[in-house]
């Protein structure tokens, strides 16, 4: 057989089609690329490696999931809003976090002292807690502008007001200290004596009188009127009174403006339902307001100064000797008189100094004692 009857070895085409086998080789060298991939797909440290990627994407899995229940439980859980209390009691929830119970405090305050027109205090405690707002609560939100009229209606505040005090002791309490200095001028003016006053005459208090500032709570503030009537009442006490010639029980009772039962009762033991003598020291009830006005003033007045007599006697004239032997004259004098009034009342006058301007020139008598 000849042998072009078969093609070339390396012109040869596997039935089907497909390219030429050109050598053995080739073949060789498929049948090796065949067998190193199924020696891979065998490696065990492939193996691990595949199974580490498919074990990874799982733990990212999780943790994904994870993450998207925390931020679930996160939104139906999260502070969005403030609890406001007063003491124990919640008024009002505001959406947000960003309020303080000191800027509540605050701020009530200062709408506060704008009404009273003086500082204030409050009383209660005020206190903001962090809360979710859901649907069981949604209806307690409200807005800032509708929370703080709430919330002046239901607290109670102390007001730095003036208080007067009388012997260290509280007398009345106004709103501020523009008030009480003009209580205590209306009652200058009606205690002060009608005629008025000197000019350089000392005014003053009887009791010490001071205007103190305190906190206090917001009942206990008077207006003017009310104020000084507290002042101008009264309270009954006693004091000692001497008795003069010519004094009787009764008239001591009008003259205090008293009766003869009053004096009786203020005397336990004294026998005054018998009689009364001079120089005795009794009790008097009398009417004392909580505030007394005193006036201190100087007169200086030109006075007489009385003439003095001197007697000399003659034993060489009979008793019945009696002779001016010098003419006396009064003097003259100036005198400085302090006078002392409480609620227009004279307490006391007496002479502070005098000045003898003319000499009294005393009468001498001569008298016999034979």
């Amino acid at each position: 057989m000849s042998d072009t009857m078969f093609p070339k070895r390396e012109e040869r085409v596997p039935y089907g089609g497909g390219k030429p086998v050109r050598s053995g080789r080739s073949n060789r060298n498929s049948g090796g690329n065949r067998q190193s991939r199924k020696e891979k797909q065998n490696d065990p440290q492939r193996r691990r490696v595949r199974k580490g990627g498919r074990k990874l994407n799982r733990n990212m899995l999780y943790l994904i999931g994870i993450l998207v229940v925390l931020f679930i439980v996160f939104l139906f859980v999260r502070k969005n809003g403030s609890a406001v209390f007063i003491n124990e009691e919640q008024v009002g929830i505001l959406k947000g976090s960003d309020v303080t119970a000191e800027y509540l405090t605050e701020t009530l305050e200062g709408q506060l002292e704008s009404i009273v027109g003086s500082k204030v205090q409050i009383n209660e405690e005020i206190k903001v807690e962090g809360v979710h707002i859901g649907s069981r609560n949604e209806k307690d939100v409200c807005t800032m502008e509708h929370l703080l009229p709430k919330m002046r209606s239901m607290v109670t505040y102390k007001v730095d007001a003036a208080v007067i005090t009388v012997d260290g002791g509280r007398a009345v309490v106004l709103a501020n200290q523009e008030q009480a200095n003009a209580v205590l001028t209306q009652l200058q003016t009606e205690l002060l004596p009608e005629e008025g006053v000197a000019q350089d005459a000392e005014i003053g208090w009887v009791e010490d009188v001071k205007i103190v500032n305190e906190f206090v709570e917001s009942t206990e503030i008077l207006d003017r009127e009310d104020a000084v009537a507290v002042l101008k009442s009264t309270t009954e006490v006693t004091q000692s009174y001497t008795v003069k010639s010519g004094d009787a029980l009764y008239l001591i009772a009008q003259e205090f403006d008293t009766t003869v039962e009053k004096l009786l009762e203020v005397n336990p033991g004294a026998g005054l339902d018998k009689t009364i003598k001079v120089g005795q020291v009794i009790n008097v009830p009398v009417q004392k307001p909580k505030i007394s006005i005193k006036t201190v003033e100087t007169q200086v007045l030109t006075a007489v100064e009385p003439k003095v007599y001197q007697t000399q006697y003659d034993d060489t004239k009979p008793s019945s000797y009696q002779k001016v032997i010098q003419q006396g004259k009064a003097g003259q004098k100036k005198s400085t008189i302090q006078i002392t009034r409480v609620n227009g009342v004279v307490t006391e006058e007496k002479e502070v100094s005098k000045e003898i301007i003319q000499e009294a020139i005393p009468e001498i008598i001569v008298k016999g004692t034979k």
